[in-house]
Formats: structure tokens, sequence, C-alpha cells
């Protein structure tokens, strides 16, 4: 880790001093210094272009529901006002004053999970159960969860208890994400299982675990997923045989994927405008979800999809940066979980909409709509703007 690797390196001092240990290296003393500033410009770009195009995905459908164009972007844009909000808060706050109670946000994770399961407290939409009924706003667990496992793996790695080159020391953490996969299972939210297993597993990587048996287990383990969507979840196989041939059963199963590949090629080079799209109105269902870049594409056009995929290739090489650069061996992997949350989202949104892979309804950050998930989403932004603050500079 970038924290471990030059440990006679002088550090500017600017404003307050945090005191940094690791569990390989004598008490250090870094000063917070000022943000990554570039991260942020990122940050806000994507913001500003996700609002933007959920506007023009959302419009038809949200004056067709409620009769309110700007229902869907009103809700959207409170939830990122708050989260901006919390951005600025979680940024100054050093992340060694929370790192304690890691433990706890766990543990009411994990109970937020099971509470979703239960009838009257967990709401259900389209067949699946993800939500908590509130008064306000309907809050999903799963996406607390990717943060905290991140910073709950990072503190454990940190903590030296288990030794992850070993295999009887990666089995704590394996059971860790049995218990919380398996609940995301029984949610029917096999996206966020999948993205919650991705970010465990990127961090046991970065803290250690050999690649090898990694593969070895996806190996083992993704033929017997294969055989149990097969013969316990219709609905599931029958996306994975619309994948094959998104146009076979146009009119059911490949209907979504279908439309969603009719909008990207009608796109073209340069897109048919902002807010021009056609396959918004009722023909996409719910394309301000999980195709949303289905709408991008079709607007914008191949140039404006490539550069906001480039937005996205910058703003998660910056994170990788940050957490290269973090102090300590925690801060580091809390920065690469989250980084690797960005990047497992972003790609397979992506390779959903183009249909490169099965249909598994994953969201796009900062474009798809949901309030706990942008909400979330920037106090992550938050905390690596945090990280950021203690960089040991090249």
């Amino acid at each position: 880790m970038a924290g471990t690797a030059y440990p006679n390196r002088a550090v500017k001092q600017n404003r307050k001093t945090t005191r940094v240990k690791t569990n390989r290296q004598p008490v250090r003393f870094v000063k917070a210094g000022d943000i990554d500033y570039t991260f942020l410009f990122i940050v806000i770009l994507l913001l500003a272009a996700g609002l933007v195009m959920l506007l023009s995905a959302s419009a038809p459908a949200a004056n067709r529901i409620y009769g309110n164009s700007y229902y869907f972007f009103f809700k959207q844009f409170a939830c990122a006002v708050i989260g901006l909000a919390g951005m600025g808060i979680v940024s100054k706050i050093s992340y060694k004053g929370y790192k304690d109670f890691v433990p706890k946000m766990m543990a009411v994770c994990v109970v937020l999970l099971v509470c979703v399961l239960i009838p009257g407290i967990g709401a259900s939409h389209n067949g699946s159960r993800r939500w908590l009924n509130t008064p306000v706003i309907e809050l999903q667990p799963s996406e607390f969860m990717k943060p905290v496992i991140a910073m709950y793996f990072a503190r454990l790695i940190d903590s030296g208890k288990y030794n992850l080159k070993k295999l009887g020391g990666n089995l704590p953490y394996v059971g860790i994400m049995f218990v919380v996969v398996g609940l995301m299972l029984m949610e029917t939210h096999l996206s966020g299982a999948i993205v919650i297993a991705g970010i465990g597993v990127t961090v046991m990587i970065a803290g250690g675990t050999p690649i090898k048996p990694v593969l070895i287990g996806a190996f083992i383990l993704v033929p017997i997923l294969i055989l149990g969507v097969y013969a316990f979840s219709p609905v599931r196989w029958a996306r994975v045989t619309s994948f094959i041939d998104p146009f076979k059963d146009i009119r059911n199963e490949s209907y979504q994927v279908a439309q969603g590949l009719y909008a990207i090629g009608s796109g073209g080079i340069f897109g048919l405008g902002l807010g021009q799209s056609v396959q918004k109105y009722s023909y996409l269902p719910e394309p301000y979800n999980d195709f949303i870049f289905a709408i991008v594409c079709e607007e914008l056009g191949l140039v404006g999809a490539a550069v906001i995929i480039l937005l996205f290739a910058a703003l998660i090489i910056r994170a990788v940066r940050i957490a290269m650069n973090a102090p300590d061996t925690y801060s580091s992997l809390v920065a690469l979980g989250i980084a690797g949350q960005l990047a497992i989202q972003t790609i397979l949104n992506i390779a959903v909409a183009t249909s490169s892979v099965p249909n598994t309804g994953v969201a796009l950050p900062f474009f798809s709509y949901g309030g706990t998930a942008i909400l979330t989403l920037l106090l992550e932004m938050g905390v690596l703007l945090n990280i950021s603050r203690y960089s040991i500079k090249e």
C-alpha cells in the first residue's frame, strides 16, 4: 500500500494533524490538506449529466403516471442536494473518526436486510422485495451495505486478525459474504448480490488474498450459479436465453433488451438530440432506471456515450489514485472498495444495456433513478474526498 511504501517521506503540513497507525509500521503523523479537486470536478460533471439525462428519460413516464413531467427529477434532485451536503460534511470528517463504529454499521445493515423480508415492513416492486417503507422515502438497505462491507473488510484486514495468504484466513470473509449475499438473494436482488460480492472480493484481493484461489472458486461457483438459476428461477433463466438471442422472443422476455438496442442503434454517431428520444415514450419500460444508458446513446449518440464512459473511467482511475496514495492500509482498502463498486456497476450496467451480458438490473451510478442510491453514492464520494486530504503526494 502507498501508506507503507514511503515511511521516510516528509509530508507538507497544512492544517490539523491526525494520528495514523498501520499494522506494519509505528505511529505516524499526516497533516490534513486539500481535497482532490479533480475528483470533485468529475463527480459534479457526472452528477449534472445524470440529472439532465434523468429528466429527459423520465419526463414521459412521470407525466403519464403522475401528471407531472418533473416528478422523478424533483425527487432525485432533492436527494442529490442532500447527498451533496452530506458529501461536504463527510469530506471534512476524518475517516479514522468512524472506523471504530464500522462493526455496528455492519450489524445495522444486516438487520435492515432482514427487515426487508418482513411483510408490512419491506416493500415489493416488480416482484422484488428490496425496500423499506418509511414516511418520507423508500429506503434500499442494499445501497448502504455496499460501502459498509468495504469498510468492514478493510477494518478486519487492517487489524491483522486473519492471514489472507492462508485459506483459513479467508473463511471469515467468505462466511460474511455468504450471509449478506444470501439475504440479498432472498430479496431476489441478484444484481445487488453480485455488486456486493464484487466489492468484498476486490478488498480481499487488495488486502492479500491470492488471485489464483479466487479464480478457481469462481470457476467452480459460476456453473453452480447457472444451474441454480436454471432449476429455481425460470424468470432469470429466461433472461439468460434472451441474452443469447435478444430478438427471439421480442414480445416477452427479450422485450426490454430489444427496445434498448433499438434505442442505441437509433442514436447513430451524434444522436437524435437531447430530449428527442423515441423509445422513452412507452416503448422502453422504465427508461429512467437500469436502461438509462440506452437513452443516453439514443439522444447523444456514440460521441455523447463515449464522453460519459470516459468520465466514468476518469473517476475510477482517480479513485484508485486516491487509494494508492492513501496514508494507511485501512483507508487505501476502503478507497479501493468504493472504486471497485463504481467500476463493477458502471461496466455491468453498460454491458446489460448493450446486451453484452444477461439482464441483471444494475443501476448506472449518478444516472439511474433512486433516492437511496444517489444519496449513498455521494456520501461515498465524500469518504474518498476525505481520504484524499491525507494523501501522500508523489
